[in-house]
C-alpha cells in the first residue's frame, strides 16, 4: 500500500512541477515577451547595464573585506550581491514612483527582472573569486556583460521573428520553437569560445 501512496505523491509532484514549471518555461516567459518588441529590449537592456555596474561597484568593495579562502566567505558572497541587488531595486522602486511616475509606470513590470537578472549575479561573483581583478576592469567586465546580454537579445528579437511561422506544427509552436532556436544560438556561439579539454 505505500508503494502505490509513493507512486501516487510522485505523479502530483510531477504533474505540479511540469504545471508550475515547465509551462512557464522557467522564468523565460516574461523575457520572451520582453524580447518580442525591440523598444522593450533596449530599456531592458539599459536597466540591466545600470543594475549591472551598480551592484558590480558597490560589492567590490565589500568583497575585499571578506577572505578569499574562507568557507563563510564563499556562502557570505552570493547573500551579499542578492542583498545589494534588493536594496537598488527598493531604492529604484521608490525613487521612481514618487518623482518619476509616468517612466515608472512604463517599466515597472521591467525592474525586477532587470534586478535580479542571474547576469548580475554571475559577474559580480566572478571578479575577485575566480579572476583577480582591480576597481575599472571589474566595472568594465559588469558593463561588457550587460552589453553582451543586450546584443544576444536583439539576436533573439530577430530570430523570434523569424521563428513565427505559420507553417510550424501546432504543438511546436512558442515556446518549444523558441527553445529549440535558443539551443542552436548556443551552439552557434560556443563556436567563439576556446577550446577545452576535458579528457
Amino acid at each position: 500500500m505505500s508503494t502505490l501512496i509513493e507512486t501516487i505523491v510522485c505523479f502530483v509532484i510531477a504533474a505540479t512541477m511540469q504545471n508550475l514549471v515547465l509551462t512557464t518555461g522557467m522564468g523565460t516567459s516574461a523575457m520572451l515577451k520582453i524580447i518580442r518588441r525591440p523598444r522593450q529590449v533596449l530599456l531592458f537592456g539599459g536597466l540591466l547595464l545600470g543594475f549591472t555596474v551598480v551592484t558590480a561597484a558597490l560589492f567590490y568593495p565589500l568583497d575585499m573585506l571578506l577572505p578569499d579562502t574562507s568557507r563563510v566567505a564563499q556562502l557570505l558572497r552570493p547573500v551579499i550581491v542578492v542583498a545589494l541587488a534588493a536594496l537598488q531595486y527598493i531604492a529604484v522602486t521608490l525613487i521612481a514612483s514618487r518623482w518619476f511616475g509616468a517612466w515608472h509606470r512604463r517599466v515597472r513590470h521591467l525592474l525586477p527582472i532587470a534586478a535580479f537578472n542571474s547576469l548580475i549575479i554571475g559577474v559580480t561573483l566572478l571578479f575577485n573569486y575566480q579572476v583577480q581583478l582591480s576597481f575599472f576592469p571589474a566595472i568594465g567586465l559588469a558593463a561588457g556583460g550587460a552589453v553582451g546580454f543586450l546584443f544576444l537579445s536583439a539576436i533573439t528579437a530577430e530570430g523570434f521573428a523569424r521563428v513565427d511561422n505559420p507553417d510550424t506544427p501546432a504543438a511546436f509552436r512558442g515556446l518549444p520553437a523558441a527553445l529549440v532556436y535558443l539551443g542552436l544560438l548556443a551552439l552557434a556561439l560556443m563556436g567563439f569560445a576556446p577550446i577545452y579539454n576535458f579528457a
